[in-house]
């Protein structure tokens, strides 16, 4: 299992299409569908037949970062992709192979993820020892297993909504049940029903442990 940086996520639109979608994506929206691709010099040929006057290094080193986000990645890798538009660094699971799939202008070319979690940008350079400034658009994180394996384990986003979904529920049913509690507090003069009305509090604040 390898671990990647990738730097490829364009607007604030941009960002939301790949985290809706379970999406990574490499830019370079501008080219066909690169599924048949054999190798870098196939691709360098198809950026300079687009981009006539770049140079020879700057075409080799964009043709070298596409084909490893079609053909080096591979599925069960983890990939971290820094948003332009917060401070934030998302951590998923590849679970797909390339594919062509026109998202918006910017997505196109895509690998499909399972979204794991977001951390701070500065603590995920502290913790990877990586720059997020580096000009390359996609490089390998070094870092040891361990601490892959405990990527791994974090629970996905949908699973943590899904959770908090739960939990928000079982918070309102607990609001109902102790707002009919205090009305019929309020409502009895008698001890020996005060007592259990004020039992059943305790209950039903203890089963929200």
């Amino acid at each position: 299992m390898n671990f990647w940086l990738l730097k490829a996520a364009g607007t604030m639109e941009d960002e939301e299409i790949i985290l809706e979608n379970s999406v990574i994506t490499i830019g370079g929206a501008e080219f066909p569908d690169l599924s048949g691709i054999k190798g870098e010099e196939q691709v360098k040929q198809l950026i300079l037949e687009r981009y006539p006057g770049m140079k020879g290094e700057l075409s080799g080193t964009w043709a070298g970062e596409i084909c490893s986000f079609i053909t080096k990645i591979k599925k069960g890798d983890l990939v971290a992709v820094p948003f332009k538009t917060r401070n934030e660094v998302l951590i998923g699971k590849v679970t797909g192979n390339y594919e062509y799939r026109l998202l918006s202008d910017f997505i196109s070319h895509i690998r499909s993820v399972r979204w794991l979690k977001t951390v701070p940008k500065g603590d995920f350079e502290e913790e990877y020892d990586v720059d997020l400034n580096s000009p390359e658009a996609i490089s390998l994180i070094d870092t040891d297993p361990e601490k892959l394996s405990t990527l791994v384990e974090t629970k996905s986003l949908e699973t943590l909504a899904r959770e908090l979904s739960f939990a928000l529920e079982d918070l309102d049913l607990m609001k109902e049940r102790m707002l009919e509690l205090v009305y019929r507090l309020a409502e009895t003069e008698e001890i020996s029903e005060v007592k259990k009305i004020a039992a059943e509090m305790e209950k039903v604040l203890k089963e929200s442990d």
